[in-house]
C-alpha cells in the first residue's frame, strides 16, 4: 500500500520535476549502487563481442540513463491524462489497421523504449481494446501497480499462461493482443531456438502459435524516442496469413524486427534483465 501511495504522489508531479528526480536516480544506481552492472555488462559484452571496452561502457551508461527516464515516465502513466499522453506520443500509420476492422489483430515489441505509453496511445487512437499479455510479479504492491498501469484507457491484462484459451474461446469485439516478443519462454513450453543478438536464444512462441491457430494479422510496432519523453511508434504488417508460415517462420519475423532496432539503439532495450542464464 505504501508503494502504491508513494508511486501516486509522484505521478501527480509534472514530467520536468520527474525528469530531475530521474537525473538523480542515475548518479544513485550508476555511480553509487551499480544495480546489476556485472549483468549489464556480460550481456553487452556477449551482443557486441567486435565493440570495444569503451563503447560497452558508453552503451551502458546511456542505458542507465533511459533506464532512469523510463522508470518515472512509467510512474506518470499512473496518472497522465490523454490529452498530456498524445503530446508525448504518436502513432505514424494507424491507418493500416482500418482495412482490419472487424477481426482482432495481434501487436508485438520488446522491452524496447516505453512500450507502456505506446499501449496506452494505442487504445487512445485506435478503435481496438488493447489486451496485454501479462506475467504476476512476486512483490504484491507493484503487481498492483503495474495491474493499474495496465488497464487505464480501457487496456486488459491476461496473464501469459491463459492468453492463448482466452483468445481461441473469445468471441466479443474486436481486441488488439499485445506481447513483448523478449520474454523467456513459459516453464511448460519448449521454446524456439534461434540467434538473437549473437548469442543462441530461446524464444516463447506463445504469440506465434496464437497467430498461427487464429490466422490473426501480426504487428511489429517499432518504437522510435524523437527526444526525451516524445516518441513515435510505426504499425509494421508482419503477416496478415500466419496460417500458412510455421511458429518457428513467424517467431522468427518478429524476432529479427526487434534485434535490427536494438542494433539501431541498443540504450533503449533492457540490458539489465536475465534474458540468458
Amino acid at each position: 500500500m505504501c508503494i502504491c501511495i508513494v508511486a501516486y504522489l509522484l505521478s501527480a508531479l509534472p514530467l520536468r520535476l520527474l525528469y530531475l528526480i530521474s537525473d538523480l536516480l542515475f548518479i544513485v544506481i550508476y555511480y553509487l549502487v551499480g544495480y546489476r552492472k556485472k549483468i549489464v555488462a556480460q550481456n553487452l559484452q556477449n551482443a557486441f563481442a567486435t565493440k570495444t571496452a569503451q563503447e560497452h561502457k558508453q552503451i551502458a551508461k546511456a542505458f542507465y540513463q533511459y533506464l532512469c527516464d523510463l522508470f518515472v515516465e512509467h510512474i506518470k502513466a499512473l496518472t497522465i491524462t490523454p490529452q498530456e499522453l498524445l503530446q508525448h506520443v504518436t502513432v505514424s500509420n494507424r491507418e493500416i489497421l482500418e482495412n482490419k476492422q472487424g477481426k482482432s489483430i495481434l501487436l508485438v515489441s520488446g522491452h524496447f523504449g516505453n512500450w507502456e505509453w505506446i499501449a496506452h496511445a494505442l487504445a487512445l487512437q485506435t478503435f481496438y481494446t488493447i489486451c496485454a499479455g501479462y506475467q504476476p510479479l512476486h512483490h504484491k504492491g507493484i503487481d498492483q501497480l503495474v495491474m493499474r498501469l495496465r488497464t487505464r484507457f480501457q487496456r486488459k491484462a491476461i496473464q501469459n499462461i491463459a492468453l492463448l484459451k482466452y483468445m481461441l474461446t473469445y468471441q466479443g469485439p474486436p481486441q488488439a493482443i499485445a506481447w513483448l516478443i523478449d520474454q523467456a519462454p513459459l516453464r511448460k513450453e519448449h521454446g524456439y531456438w534461434t540467434t538473437f543478438l549473437a548469442q543462441p536464444t530461446a524464444v516463447s512462441l506463445t504469440i506465434a502459435r496464437l497467430a498461427q491457430k487464429c490466422n490473426l494479422p501480426i504487428f511489429y510496432v517499432q518504437i522510435h524516442q524523437m527526444q526525451r519523453g516524445q516518441y513515435q511508434a510505426k504499425l509494421i504488417l508482419l503477416t496478415k496469413d500466419p496460417a500458412s508460415l510455421s511458429v518457428e517462420e513467424i517467431a522468427e519475423l518478429y524476432t529479427r524486427r526487434l534485434e535490427k532496432d536494438i542494433l539501431e539503439n541498443p540504450a533503449l532495450w533492457l540490458w539489465s534483465h536475465r534474458r540468458w542464464k
